[in-house]
């Protein structure tokens, strides 16, 4: 004799989880941005036309002027 058919059971199991593939994170492309002066670099380019024109045009003292 063939044994039994095993019976159903009462409480099936839960359902089977689907497997969930994982991709490879990227960073979205950025623009590039646009290059800036560091402040000492803008600080030079405002300043550095002022003291050279006073100093050039500056009154000369000296033997001349007696």
């Amino acid at each position: 004799m063939a044994p039994p058919p095993p019976a159903a059971s009462p409480h099936p199991g839960p359902p089977r989880a689907q497997r969930i593939v994982l991709r490879n994170y990227r960073m979205p492309p950025r623009k590039k941005a646009a290059p800036r002066l560091s402040p000492v670099t803008l600080t030079l380019l405002i300043t550095a036309p002022a003291v050279i024109g006073a100093a050039l045009l500056r009154t000369r003292s000296g033997s001349r002027s007696r």
